[in-house]
């Protein structure tokens, strides 16, 4: 196994990370639906967007400079930001695990164990009866004893809740209902990435910006004090040897692939992949426009690998905009047997 700086995230409030789903209801701004995790990419926008104000947007232009213009090393790789309880951390479920119920289809995460041996080729049989979290996270056992408690029936590591929220108009226009959805997470419990960095002061650039962010806050409702955390940094063993070219790995960040032939190349073989599509929007000196949309692998698919770096800065500027807009896109590969051929 390798050690890894893993950095824990503690948040003194909700966290909200999402955006409207569907048509707007009558009579209402729509429901607001939240993730449970940080995907890298906003995870990483949101630490540019700390740079340009904690330093300067020239500083910030060079820094990106160095994943656009790259030859060699990456200033800054990370996976997505996935919850943890006490001192067992959760990880993607693997998209090549066979659905063997349905119970095991509701998985989204699995612990450490469980992770390492999917991945080595090993992986355990599923009982539903170590699934926690509403069946949302499937744990070894002796994970899930280590967090059992005597005074809990159900172990819960995050809770999700729908709060109504109201919008005050003029006179003529009345009030309007809309909701929205947070994320709390229970004592010793929150949500851990890992990182690789060019350098140690590009690594304490970055930790120095995420004191930054977690004083401003990540997500949405800021203004409310969503998303503000604290962070501690833990050595950890993880098994996540990074594969030969040609074989399998599973993506613990999302991925964009930076050309045709590299998006060929993951899809050879047997693969196992969900997509998401990206959208939202850019606002800059009070102008708003909506930013291109992008489809992403998601965490958890496996694909092949064939380069030591996969993904890209994909730049989602609308037309036009004065200045790039660029999403991150880099895999972080871990090798998994058995999975493509």
């Amino acid at each position: 196994m390798a050690t890894y700086t893993v950095y824990r995230l503690t948040f003194r409030k909700q966290l909200h990370l999402g955006r409207s789903t569907g048509a707007a209801q009558e009579g209402s701004l729509g429901l607001e639906k939240t993730a449970c995790y940080i995907p890298a990419d906003v995870l990483f926008s949101a630490i540019c967007e700390m740079w340009r104000q904690f330093y300067d947007a020239e500083s910030l232009t060079a820094f990106l400079d160095g994943y656009t213009q790259a030859e060699g090393s990456l200033p800054f790789l990370l996976t997505s930001a996935f919850p943890f309880a006490h001192d067992v951390y959760l990880f993607p479920k693997p998209l090549t695990f066979t659905h063997l119920s349905k119970e095991s289809k509701s998985v989204a995460f699995v612990s450490q164990s469980c992770f390492e041996n999917i991945i080595s080729g090993n992986a355990p049989e599923f009982d539903k009866n170590d699934l926690v979290n509403g069946g949302e996270v499937w744990m070894g056992p002796a994970e899930k004893e280590q967090l059992q408690t005597s005074n809990k029936d159900e172990m819960t590591i995050w809770e999700t809740l729908t709060r109504p929220r109201v919008t005050i108009g003029s006179r003529s226009a009345g009030s309007e209902i809309w909701h929205v959805q947070s994320v709390t997470f229970d004592t010793d419990c929150g949500l851990w990435f890992t990182a690789r960095f060019d350098s140690e002061a590009t690594q304490q650039k970055i930790e120095t910006l995420l004191r930054v962010l977690g004083d401003n806050g990540i997500g949405g409702e800021r203004n409310a004090g969503y998303g503000m955390f604290d962070f501690k940094t833990q050595q950890v063993d993880f098994e996540m040897s990074t594969p030969d070219a040609g074989s399998a790995f599973v993506t613990l960040s999302p991925i964009c692939p930076k050309s045709e032939n590299q998006l060929k190349a993951l899809l050879s073989g047997k693969f196992a992949y969900d997509l998401h599509t990206s959208t939202g929007w850019v606002n800059r000196a009070g102008n708003t426009a909506s930013r291109k949309a992008v489809n992403r692998f998601v965490e958890g698919s496996v694909l092949r690998a064939s380069e030591r770096q996969i993904g890209c800065l994909v730049d989602l500027s609308p037309p036009n905009w004065a200045h790039p807009v660029y999403r991150y896109g880099y895999a972080w590969q871990v090798a998994i047997k058995g999975a493509a051929a």
